[in-house]
């Protein structure tokens, strides 16, 4: 291929997958969820002040509700808003920025690892069309970043046995970087550099040196994050999801197993889990959970794929491709940590092998098309084409509407939906009010949710992070959730009694109200993009 057609093709490739990526981001997702309000208003705390909204200054983890987070996301997304503003646009504006950064990466490496432009193009085109990486790059999501810094590591942790000290070094940056940037490669960096290593020993060996400095700038950056995880409560989440706390190990194997037998059939049950990334549903019709269950959505591949990933895998073991067993053991290790937690499956935190996975799709499509190509008779080759284009096209119909009208419809209020406009009705109308009660409980056809709206209304009205770091906060002593400051009050709404307070604004859910309010009570409605309402905005009239 001629040089200036391979650039000319990246370039639009990288366009095509930065417009997927950006288009309208800022409303679909419909709205910021619980945490990207979070980590919005820390970044914008740290910024203002240099400490995050709990006083702590520059932390190397950052305090959420019930939950630590990771910081780097948070300290660039300090950069958004300093160039932005305080808005929806800065705190999704990093990851539609990395997520399009990625797609030449994507080609450098595969160019220079496997020295085929055609493979290399392939590949970054199915990166920029990904479902999987198109929907996580439309919002802040830590994971995002963090495969970003994967492929940079891994990347360089192969050529640093073919070059000079300076690939050690970024390699060993990038890596535990990572850790520092999304919960799962925590787990999964360490696993893949010690299993790297012991199945490489031989090759490893003779360069001594290079493995003693990557392993010691390994130990040196991580430390500070070793320290948080044991001392600094960072390690909460870890323990909060173990596998061993699943509900269904719980419930279907440990009250039926004798305490000597609890090890194995933990064992047996995460051999269990880690087979289901392999579930058909999960990799072609509802992995990534943007539709109602039990309907057809999508997967981390399109269905089209399927040929491609099933060629593609026979491709790959037959090739003689370098590090081969290196990527084997980035497939292998990276699910590993999403394998042994109680969540469900997560396509989010299993972005770091999208690289492995989106590598063997494309061997696959080229051996693919090499197999059209080779059909005898012209007519054959019209045939397959065609009714393989027919099948694409409506595949890609169904993806455009599964992310324009399906998913806002069927997810808005998982988004948290409607707090946005509730926290804007908020900064509008407070003046006129000497208290704000807020309840935080919400849903459809009842509290089945517990949202923070308190961050909300902080990241909506600007709230001084100063004022907010130093004043006095009430919370709940039982369990009963109660939180206030300044005149916000986030509580459950007793209309028995609150019926009869003056100057008083209430926001909650429908049900929240009752039914007969008074003419003129309800002064405004937030609906849903499924047309459903989310809050009653409500003030008692006398």
């Amino acid at each position: 291929m001629r040089k200036h057609f391979v650039l000319i093709t990246l370039i639009l490739i990288t366009l095509l997958g930065g417009f997927l990526r950006f288009y309208k981001n800022t409303e679909n997702p419909p709205s910021l969820n619980g945490d990207e309000i979070s980590f919005a208003y820390t970044a914008y705390s740290i910024l203002n002040t240099g400490r995050d909204e709990y006083g702590k200054f520059l932390p190397i983890t950052f305090q959420a509700v019930g939950d630590y987070k990771n910081p780097i996301p948070g300290y660039i997304m300090a950069i958004s808003i300093k160039l932005f503003g305080l808005n929806d646009f800065a705190v999704r504006f990093q990851n539609f920025f990395i997520g399009t950064l990625i797609i030449p990466s994507f080609f450098l490496f595969l160019f220079k690892i496997f020295k085929e432009k055609r493979l290399a193009l392939v590949g970054s085109f199915f990166l920029a069309i990904s479902s999987w990486h198109i929907f996580y790059s439309r919002m802040e999501y830590e994971y995002i970043i963090a495969s970003f810094f994967v492929l940079l590591g891994i990347w360089f942790f192969m050529k640093m046995f073919d070059g000079g000290r300076k690939w050690t070094f970024l390699s060993a940056f990038f890596l535990i970087l990572t850790m520092y940037t999304a919960p799962a490669p925590r787990l999964f960096v360490p696993v893949f550099i010690v299993t790297s290593l012991i199945f490489n020993f031989r090759k490893f060996k003779t360069h001594r040196n290079k493995i003693i400095i990557f392993v010691s700038t390994c130990v040196i950056l991580g430390l500070p994050l070793v320290y948080a995880t044991l001392f600094q409560g960072a390690g909460t989440r870890l323990t909060m999801v173990l596998i061993s706390n699943d509900v269904e190990f719980q419930r279907y194997i440990l009250l039926n197993s004798h305490s000597f037998f609890d090890f194995p059939m933990l064992i047996f049950f995460w051999i269990k889990r880690y087979l289901s990334y392999l579930d058909p549903n999960f990799l072609f019709i509802n992995g990534l959970n943007m539709t109602v269950p039990g309907t057809f959505g999508l997967g981390v591949l399109y269905l089209f794929e399927l040929p491609f990933l099933l060629l593609g895998i026979i491709e790959f073991i037959k090739r003689k491709i370098p590090y081969k067993s290196i990527f084997v053991i980035w497939l292998l290790t990276g699910i590993f940590p999403d394998s042994i937690t109680n969540n469900q499956i997560h396509a989010g935190r299993l972005l770091h092998i999208a690289p492995i996975i989106i590598l063997i799709t494309a061997l696959g499509a080229i051996r693919f098309c090499k197999w059209i190509v080779s059909l005898s008779k012209v007519y054959q080759r019209f045939i397959v084409a065609f009714g393989f284009s027919f099948v694409a096209v409506l595949v890609f119909i169904h993806a455009f509407l599964t992310f324009a009208v399906h998913f806002p419809r069927a997810k808005g209020e998982s988004f948290d939906e409607g707090l946005k406009q509730a926290a804007l009705y908020i900064r509008d109308h407070q003046e006129s009010y000497n208290e704000i009660v807020f309840d935080p409980r919400r849903g459809i056809e009842g509290p089945y949710l517990v949202s923070n709206p308190y961050l909300y209304v902080l990241f909506y009205t600007k709230y001084d992070p100063k004022t907010y770091q130093t004043e006095t906060k009430i919370h709940s002593k039982d369990s009963t959730y109660y939180f206030k400051f300044n005149k916000y009050t986030f509580r459950q709404i007793d209309w028995t009694v609150d019926q009869d307070k003056k100057g008083v604004l209430f926001i909650g859910s429908p049900w929240s109200f009752p039914k007969d309010l008074k003419e003129g009570e309800i002064l405004e409605k937030i609906y849903l993009s499924n047309g459903y309402p989310a809050f009653y905005i409500v003030s008692p009239k006398w």
